[in-house]
């Protein structure tokens, strides 16, 4: 090898500075082939960089505009879909295929009784009206005002209606005749309940159950409509709530099917008792007592003392700038008290009871003759005859002249002593007498030995006297001056023996006359003697009664009250009652915050619909009076024409809010068409500035890329030669 086959030092040096220009532009051509652009540095654009400049701006301002469209056309096209499944709800509710124009035939279930015979009844459906799906009890008890036998008959519908008629079946004639109940309070109020009571002769109760079997349907339908828009008013798209106004993150509404709380109190009795009786009412943790005078008028009174108790309580917070600690409202009709709560949702416990004071206790006990011997039954004290015998002080004998001596007939007598110092309004005393007669049963005739005799006691009449309030006075203050003997003033048994001889006497089928022995104190003596020589059985009993008063409470199901829910369209800044921030402030003006839109330069757009817009809560309103309708059948009728009348004006409204929403989603159609048009042309107009050839720039840079790898390969041999080499 020569010496000229070597570079100088020099030549070697300018070498590897044409390696490192090698590298500089392929690493320019490496960014031009993966960006697609000539450079990121503008000053490679010489004068048309301000244009590049310019472009660039107006496609970033039209991105952000098309970029702000896309997420309001989210929200507006989800809001599209719940307002056409709005109007689809509203549609079904209007349609007469699922919302019957009538409540329909009521069901009856038979009547069950728990009276021991005393009260056996039927219903006569064919001259009955309901007005309420209900559990309705028919009770009778001893009347405190009616004639002797009566008993008042009371039916109640558990939901505050009753009806209250004296009747007496052991009449001659029956007073059995207007059996027919006219219900007053409660959403029953003003039905018509036609019994048909064949036994009434003494305490006694039974129930019968009334249904609506073609309402359950439209009840469930009207129920699920609720809920679906419950789920639509809480939709979301993205990260907020799209019925929510500007409360994002908060859903919108609460339980759309919250009421107020309608509770009621009956008070049911037939005397408003004496002073001292204490009446019970506990409200949510409030208990509230009030105790009579003797001087009240009416049931009335009683609930008006609790009625005011309870509202003064709140009155006296409010006035001393405290929350009402029991925010409801008390009043009174007739003998019903009727809680309202002040918000929906807000609910509280009633309970109630009566405290009577002590009653009297009296009784009544045989006066016979316990040695008397012969009585037929008496010697066994193994059957009725022998409580009959116990009466009896004298046997009934018939007269016989021809006997020898002859034989004087005389009377059969008995007795029975009334006890008690005193006495209650509705203390019962009865006295039964029926004709004994001998019957013969005959079984052989050939041997008349063998065959039966026995006594029967025909036709047992009651004599029943009930204390009313006008007796207890009178006999307190007058007594029976002109009794035989008298009865003096506060002679309580000598009054009531009175009464009940007068019973007696008064019927002419009577199997004896009675007259009254006063044995004061605390006693009376009625005697009974026969006619002729007739004889008849005698027993007594006595009913012992206090105040039979009694409050019942009981609260409604939602909607069985149009007092239970507002027909009032709530307006800004305060949100309707089913907002879900309802309970913790009735105001919000976010609430009904919509949005507004810069579509481009010059065009902005308007939407959004909140949960709290007129439309919506009229579209709630009416199907809560559809419910309100299909819960009180008695009304269903206007009910449900007035709730059809507000579904109508609802579905208009909804269209309306459908109308808007499909125009705000044209205009944001439009703007985003607009928008990619002039930016498809922008990016013509960039491109045409900035980018490469793609192929060109592959060919530059595989060239590139093989004349750095042959100054390498030199460079690399060069780098390798010695001095050894270089001498071989």
């Amino acid at each position: 090898m020569t010496i000229s086959r070597v570079s100088t030092y020099g030549s070697y040096l300018s070498m590897l500075n044409g390696i490192n220009g090698t590298s500089s532009s392929l690493a320019d051509l490496q960014q031009q082939f993966n960006t697609g652009i000539k450079s990121q540095d503008l000053s490679a654009y010489g004068t048309q960089a301000n244009q590049l400049l310019a472009l660039k701006a107006q496609y970033a301002q039209r991105t952000g505009y098309s970029n702000a469209i896309t997420a309001a056309t989210t929200q507006v096209n989800a809001m599209e879909t719940a307002l056409s499944s709005m109007q689809k709800i509203v549609s079904n509710l209007l349609s007469s295929a699922n919302i019957p124009a009538g409540a329909g035939t009521p069901a009856l279930s038979p009547v069950t009784s728990s009276s021991n015979g005393n009260l056996g009844l039927a219903v006569d459906s064919t001259k009955s009206v309901f007005n309420a799906a209900a559990t309705y009890t028919v009770t009778s008890v001893p009347s405190n005002s009616g004639k002797a036998g009566s008993y008042d008959v009371t039916v109640s519908d558990g939901l505050g209606g009753t009806s209250t008629k004296t009747l007496n079946l052991s009449a001659i004639p029956p007073d059995d005749g207007q059996q027919t109940f006219q219900m007053a309070g409660g959403p029953g109020d003003g039905a018509s309940i036609s019994l048909n009571i064949n036994q009434l002769k003494g305490p006694g109760s039974a129930s019968f159950s009334v249904a609506y079997p073609d309402l359950a349907a439209p009840k469930a339908l009207l129920q699920g409509a609720l809920t679906q828009l419950s789920s639509l008013l809480n939709t979301k798209a993205g990260d907020r709530y799209i019925f929510s106004g500007s409360r994002y993150d908060t859903a919108p509404v609460g339980d759309l099917g919250a009421t107020k709380q309608v509770s009621q109190v009956t008070l049911t009795g037939g005397t408003l008792g004496t002073a001292g009786d204490i009446y019970e009412m506990s409200v949510g943790d409030k208990r509230f007592t009030y105790t009579t005078t003797g001087s009240e008028t009416s049931m009335s009174d009683i609930l008006n003392g609790l009625a005011t108790q309870i509202n003064g309580l709140n009155q006296q917070a409010v006035a001393n700038g405290q929350a009402a600690p029991l925010p409801l409202t008390a009043s009174v009709i007739g003998n019903q008290l009727t809680l309202i709560g002040d918000k929906a949702g807000y609910s509280f416990n009633v309970s109630s009871n009566v405290y009577p004071t002590a009653g009297y206790q009296n009784s009544s006990t045989p006066a016979g003759d316990p040695t008397l011997a012969g009585y037929p039954g008496y010697a066994s004290h193994t059957d009725q005859d022998n409580v009959y015998s116990q009466y009896t002080s004298q046997l009934a004998v018939a007269a016989d002249p021809t006997a020898v001596p002859p034989v004087t007939g005389q009377p059969q007598i008995d007795n029975l002593n009334l006890n008690g110092t005193s006495v209650d309004v509705g203390d019962v005393f009865t006295v039964s007498m029926g004709n004994r007669n001998t019957v013969t049963v005959t079984s052989d005739d050939a041997n008349p030995a063998n065959n039966i005799s026995y006594d029967k006691v025909s036709g047992p009449t009651n004599y029943t006297y009930v204390m009313t309030s006008a007796d207890l006075a009178d006999m307190k203050a007058n007594g029976v001056p002109t009794a035989t003997p008298p009865v003096a003033a506060g002679d309580a048994m000598g009054y009531v023996a009175y009464k009940l001889a007068g019973l007696v006497n008064a019927d002419p089928q009577r199997s004896a006359d009675a007259t009254v022995t006063s044995n004061p104190p605390a006693s009376a003596q009625i005697t009974l003697t026969g006619m002729g020589s007739q004889r008849f059985a005698t027993t007594s009993t006595v009913q012992n009664n206090s105040n039979q008063n009694t409050l019942t409470a009981v609260t409604l199901a939602p909607y069985q009250t149009p007092a239970s829910f507002s027909t009032a369209v709530a307006s800004p800044p305060y949100v309707a009652v089913y907002d879900s921030q309802y309970q913790s402030g009735a105001e919000n003006t976010a609430a009904y915050a919509t949005s507004t839109l810069n579509v481009d330069d010059s065009t902005s757009v308007t939407y959004g619909i909140t949960s709290n817009d007129p439309a919506i809560q009229n579209l709630i309103i009416g199907i809560k009076q559809m419910l309100a309708a299909v819960n009180t059948p008695g009304n269903y009728t206007t009910l449900m024409s007035n709730a059809r009348s507000a579904m109508v004006s609802a579905q208009s409204q909804i269209r309306q809010l459908d109308a808007s929403t499909v125009n705000a989603q044209s205009i944001l159609g439009t703007a985003a068409t607009n928008h990619k048009t002039a930016m498809d042309d922008l990016e013509t107009q960039i491109g045409t500035i900035q980018n490469v050839d793609p192929t060109t720039v592959a060919a530059q840079l595989q060239a590139a890329l093989n004349q750095q790898q042959g100054a390498y390969t030199v460079a690399g041999k060069i780098a390798s030669l010695s001095l050894v080499n270089f001498l071989s």
